[in-house]
């Protein structure tokens, strides 16, 4: 803090000051004021020796390049580089909160004139600005509830906009508080300007006036493009939100023509797009996307597997294998890509032609294809699981992006084998769920549009059909959402009861059934031999659960279930990795 000149207190009150004085002697300190309890910590300065104990000394300051202070008045940051300081106090002050008038005449409210009030009182009225809630010192309009800060009377709205791009005609700023929908974004705003066209009744919020032309979203191949109200253009349902657009407000619609539309708003959310303007910029274009380098007679070679081909084989059957992409062992009966020498390496043939840059619905930057996690486990972002398999990461610093490959792969609309409706996600970032399986809450999962049931990304990615103990029948998951006392059934593995409701695996011939974690374990995308590094530093082991007599886990005391455990640098066991965690 670097002192400037002294201003002499005669001149200016410290915003304390002025609250004191104008809570003593309201009549003669503050013309026009209006005060309301305001609790001040009075703290003496250890900045400044020389001063009097009952004068409130004002200093103009400049900020240094580190420097990050808040105005002691308001609350708000100060970003200028000149402030006042407050030797009495020790506090920090804005230039507007020291130098600010007690009444206000506001372009954006003509019908009455503000007063500067401390608004501790009212704490839940917001900045008709910058939308931010008013704390500490303030302009307020008591017969309109109409809130300013101090800092926010400087940017004077215009009264007249010209934005051909928006509107042909010149645009004039509307003061009353009317129930008035934004042309653009069909929205009914009572803290945001509105502007107006009379003649040709067109309104706009003044946020909605500059929103970009063309955007490019997470959830379309395609950039789509605003496009105005029209009476002759078909109403089609908001691909985020699925609620129907009206025909008579702006949206944003597919450039190349496809029946693919969201509402204004929608579209700018920010799991949706990142609101850059596209408008005359070139096509983002990505180099060759494949993984693999086709030889021929079904033989590649794979970057997951640089140092050998692989050959596809179909029909491949062994669950005691893992794919090195998606980690699921292979239950089925499916085609897969093999090393053709001695190692262990291989792939279903659909985790084989995954591509190396993929954009996911729920993000808006391209997700790149890592490939090898030997050493060290992630956990999924959407599903919490851990795995050791390939992963889809942001790119972008400080963007914590991960998804293992099933989970990525999942798009709109998604046919889960369990539901008979395509599934969605409709609801809003940082909106929660109870999935109707697992009965567990998520954020953003998939919903259906036509009833009301929800899946999470755990639910939507276990596997459909597999054997059990190299039967040659298949156990089926299946999930109903209503079941009978007479159909409760038992798990064959722990001999508790199986609820249908909760999602099981069941044998259509032999009437076999086991609850999901009994056969697939809790760590679904870890396999047994597996040594990995924690977050912390410390050394696992994933070990095959084949002992005779079965080992208890340290955390829930029981004897461990599942097909493989985990063992400790320092031998502990635990029966799944939530285990170890707790």
């Amino acid at each position: 803090m670097d002192p400037l000149n002294h201003v002499p207190s005669c001149l200016l009150l410290c915003p304390t000051e002025r609250y004191e004085k104008e809570h003593t002697k309201p009549a003669k300190t503050i013309k026009g004021g209006i005060s309301f309890q305001f609790n001040y910590r009075i703290v003496k300065s250890s900045r400044f020796s020389e001063k009097s104990d009952n004068l409130h000394s004002l200093l103009r300051c400049s900020k240094t390049d580190n420097e990050e202070l808040y105005c002691d008045a308001c609350g708000i940051r100060i970003v200028i580089d000149t402030y006042y300081f407050c030797s009495h106090c020790n506090r920090e002050y804005h230039n507007e909160c020291v130098e600010a008038s007690s009444i206000f005449h506001f372009s954006g409210h003509p019908k009455h004139p503000l007063q500067l009030l401390w608004s501790m009182e009212y704490p839940n009225h917001i900045c008709s600005s910058c939308q931010r809630y008013s704390r500490g010192l303030s302009y307020y309009c008591l017969i309109c509830d109409f809130s300013l800060h101090v800092t926010c009377s400087r940017n004077l709205t215009p009264l007249a906009i010209d934005n051909p791009k928006r509107h042909k005609h010149t645009l004039h700023y509307f003061p009353r508080r009317l129930a008035l929908a934004c042309d653009v974004c069909a929205l009914v705003e009572d803290s945001d300007h509105l502007y107006a066209c009379l003649l040709c009744d067109f309104f706009v919020h003044k946020s909605c006036m500059d929103l970009p032309f063309v955007i490019k979203v997470s959830r379309h191949n395609h950039r789509l493009a605003f496009a105005p109200s029209s009476p002759f253009k078909a109403s089609a349902d908001c691909r985020v939100c699925y609620e129907k657009i009206d025909i008579n407000y702006g949206e944003y619609s597919c450039v190349k023509g496809c029946v693919y539309a969201m509402h204004s708003r929608c579209a700018l959310r920010r799991d949706v797009s990142d609101g850059k303007e596209l408008e005359g910029e070139p096509e983002e274009t990505y180099e060759n996307t494949k993984l693999f380098e086709d030889k021929g007679d079904g033989v590649i070679l794979h970057q997951g597997h640089p140092c050998h081909q692989i050959k596809l084989e179909k029909q491949f059957h062994d669950e005691n294998k893992h794919c090195q992409a998606c980690m699921l062992p292979f239950y089925g009966d499916g085609n897969v890509y093999r090393c053709m020498q001695s190692c262990d390496f291989i792939l279903h043939e659909s985790c084989a032609y995954l591509p190396r840059v993929k954009q996911f619905m729920l993000h808006v930057h391209p997700l790149i294809l890592e490939l090898a996690y030997t050493t060290s486990c992630f956990m999924c972002r959407k599903c919490d699981r851990n795995s050791c398999g390939f992963a889809y990461v942001c790119p972008i610093e400080g963007c914590d992006w991960k998804l293992d490959t099933l989970c990525a792969s999942i798009c709109e609309p998604f046919n889960h084998y369990s539901h008979p409706h395509p599934l969605f996600i409709t609801c809003g970032e940082y909106t929660s769920m109870l999935c109707s399986i697992c009965q567990s809450w998520q954020e953003q999962p998939l919903d259906c549009v036509e009833c009301s049931f929800v899946l999470c990304f755990r639910c939507a990615t276990l596997p459909h059909k597999l054997s059990y103990k190299h039967d040659e029948h298949l156990l089926v998951f299946s999930y109903k959402e209503y079941a009978d006392d007479d159909e409760l059934c038992w798990c064959e593995i722990c001999e508790k009861d199986v609820i249908p409701q909760e999602g099981l695996y069941a044998c259509n011939e032999c009437e076999v059934t086991l609850h999901v974690d009994c056969l697939l374990g809790r760590d679904l995308h870890m396999k047994s031999g597996q040594t990995v590094v924690t977050s912390n530093k410390e050394m696992i082991h994933y070990l095959p659960n084949t002992y005779p007599t079965r080992p208890i886990c340290k955390t829930c005391g029981r004897h461990c279930p599942y097909k493989i455990m985990i063992k400790t640098s320092g031998g502990d066991l635990f029966c799944s990795y939530t285990c170890y965690e707790e």
